[in-house]
């Protein structure tokens, strides 16, 4: 009996550990700012929140599941192998032009989802400055990618402290400024929860399109089994894939459904990119809006440099002068993409949580989702075989 307690601690402390990592990459600007709210969960009212919550979960659950059965049956331990051993291209005897096609393919897309979610930062910097200190948003934005290449020169061990810190500050953050809303508007949001009347006119757009929106959007997910793959050397069995599959789901499922809560007594004159923000300087109080600025500020500020210093780990190798000193390199790639995602900064958040995580979550569906569909026969096939070799 104490050998199974032991067990069950150990695998749970391995769900939660993979559940905290995907929890605290969730926990960015974008989210904080409660734009993700305000474009696809609350906007439809408190019905159709909790409607959009749970697809959410159910689409992420079922990735995550069948991601870590991928990176288990096949024992990938990065991205570019997983996404080989997705496509049956793992083999040493596998097509090699095939392999560099899917390489370059999800180097692409990659590069994209990094694009989105830095670009989606630098815009909410600029509005921040331009609603604190009157700097314009462009401006504004300028000094992000500066300031995000720059931070990206001091590493991974750095970029991972500092996404610890800023998660666990933030979470607390969010619950302080749920409790404020309930003493203000609780009883506003007691009435919209679960109603699938009031709200389904507020943002002017079909609840059609709201659906289709939220699920194009969900299917950004299926690249998790990907990012995991560096991270799941723990997991042993399908029951370890099942138990953090579902854990990582309703972990941030509730951040979703947090932020949902504060923005929907608010809306639809909160219907924007910074509800959150507005709420606090609004209705809240001077000390949690300054609160609030400076965690959101620390949220918009780890998003960039870790997605920079990805993409320049990934494209040194590329870059075989000696000369130049490593952190130099490391900086003038960061600094490249940074200005890469400075002009789609431009689009604005709203836009680039709306249109650009949309298209890349659609590209999703097709070029990862329906290969892990795929990959559940694949796996059982192997499992048979195994069975058969014992």
């Amino acid at each position: 009996m104490g050998e199974e307690k032991y067990l069950f601690k150990t695998r749970l402390m391995t769900w939660f550990g993979l559940a905290a990592l995907v929890f605290g990459a969730f926990c960015g600007g974008a989210m904080a700012s409660g734009a993700y709210a305000t474009s696809y969960f609350a906007r439809f009212g408190g019905g159709h929140m909790l409607i959009f919550v749970l697809i959410f979960v159910t689409i992420m659950a079922v990735c995550c599941i069948l991601g870590l059965n991928v990176i288990r049956v096949f024992k990938v331990t990065d991205y570019n192998g997983f996404y080989l051993a997705l496509y049956g291209l793992h083999k040493p005897e596998s097509n090699p032009v095939l392999k560099k096609i899917v390489g370059l393919f999800f180097d692409f897309y990659t590069i994209l989802s990094g694009i989105a979610a830095c670009a989606g930062a630098m815009a909410l910097f600029g509005s921040l400055a331009e609603s604190a200190a009157g700097i314009s948003t462009q401006v504004g934005s300028m000094i992000a990618a500066v300031m995000f290449a720059v931070l990206s020169v001091y590493g991974a061990a750095f970029l991972r402290k500092f996404n610890s810190v800023m998660t666990v500050v933030l979470t607390a953050c969010l619950l302080a400024v749920l409790i404020a809303v309930c003493r203000v508007r609780g009883d506003i949001l007691a009435g919209l929860i679960g109603n699938f009347e009031t709200g389904v006119d507020w943002s002017g757009a079909t609840l059609a399109a709201g659906y289709t929106m939220l699920i194009s959007y969900c299917f950004n997910v299926g690249s998790w089994g990907a990012t995991l793959s560096s991270y799941s050397e723990k997991i042993r069995d399908q029951k370890d894939a099942v138990g953090a599959g579902i854990m990582i789901a309703v972990f941030v499922g509730a951040l979703f459904f947090v932020t949902s809560c504060i923005v929907l007594p608010f809306l639809p004159e909160e219907l924007n990119s910074t509800p959150i923000l507005n709420i606090c300087q609004k209705y809240l109080g001077s000390t949690l809006t300054l609160m609030y600025w400076v965690v959101i500020l620390i949220a918009v500020i780890t998003t960039g440099p870790t997605f920079a210093y990805s993409i320049a780990a990934r494209f040194i190798k590329l870059w075989k002068n000696d000369i130049v000193d490593q952190k130099l390199k490391v900086f003038a790639i960061s600094f490249a993409f940074m200005i890469l995602c400075y002009f789609v900064s431009l689009m604005g958040l709203m836009q680039i949580v709306q249109i650009l995580l949309t298209s890349t979550g659609a590209l999703g569906a097709v070029s990862i989702f329906v290969p892990l569909i795929i990959s559940v026969f694949r796996i059982r096939r192997i499992n048979r075989m195994n069975k058969k070799d014992l």
